[in-house]
């Protein structure tokens, strides 16, 4: 991913920003061919304190063999973004732009067996479970075993390590039209549209411990 120090947030910031959104893109390489596959995602730590990814895909994705292989593979994840027209910074005398947040989690591609691919589930449901629900989280224990049993069976573990977060959030830094460019934004209505016009009020990237703008 291509950024700027202004538009980076420090590595705790990607982190939250991940396991916020616990979603994104995988791309890897194999054999000349690219594979991507949008999954699910889960940043953790080892007692080590080093950081990996979780996740899985099914078993018929043509991406499973990438897996044991050992290569290298990103995981983009996306938040918030809209273009941006020239009237919205209340002028006709600027260049039409683009707004987003990405964060990149690169690192190296480790199969997972079945019992850790298991584990990694249970530890990602029992997370997001807790975190959009009240009461008792469910767990894998609920369903039929052999039905467990079988969607198990059906899908492939991986973790990457040795990883390398890097961020791009572009939010008008240094540059003019703020309060115009946050009024358009939060007058939409929609709801990515209006956490859009906070941030380019507040970025993210100027808050304790991000690069100055």
């Amino acid at each position: 991913m291509y950024t700027r120090d202004h538009f980076s947030l420090p590595l705790p910031a990607m982190c939250d920003f991940v396991r916020a959104k616990s979603f994104g893109v995988l791309a890897t390489s194999h054999e000349g061919r690219i594979h991507t596959s949008p999954l699910p995602i889960d940043l953790r730590e080892t007692e080590d304190g080093e950081l990996f990814v979780a996740g899985h895909v099914a078993r018929a994705n043509a991406m499973s063999a990438t897996f044991g292989a050992g290569g290298h593979a990103t995981v983009t994840v996306l938040g918030p973004d809209t273009y941006v027209p020239a009237e919205w910074f209340g002028t006709r005398d600027r260049i039409p732009t683009w707004l987003y947040c990405a964060v990149e989690v690169s690192g190296r591609l480790e199969l997972s067996d079945p019992a850790r691919t298991r584990a990694d589930i249970e530890v990602l449901i029992d997370r997001l479970q807790r975190a959009t629900v009240e009461g008792p989280p469910w767990t894998l224990e609920e369903i039929p075993s052999h039905l467990s049993e079988v969607y198990l069976k059906d899908i492939v573990g991986f973790r990457l390590r040795d990883l390398e977060l890097t961020s791009c959030f572009r939010l008008n830094q240094r540059k003019g039209g703020t309060e115009s460019l946050a009024r358009a934004l939060g007058e939409d209505g929609a709801g990515a549209l209006r956490d859009l016009a906070g941030m380019v009020l507040d970025p993210p990237t100027t808050r304790r411990g991000c690069p100055a703008s």
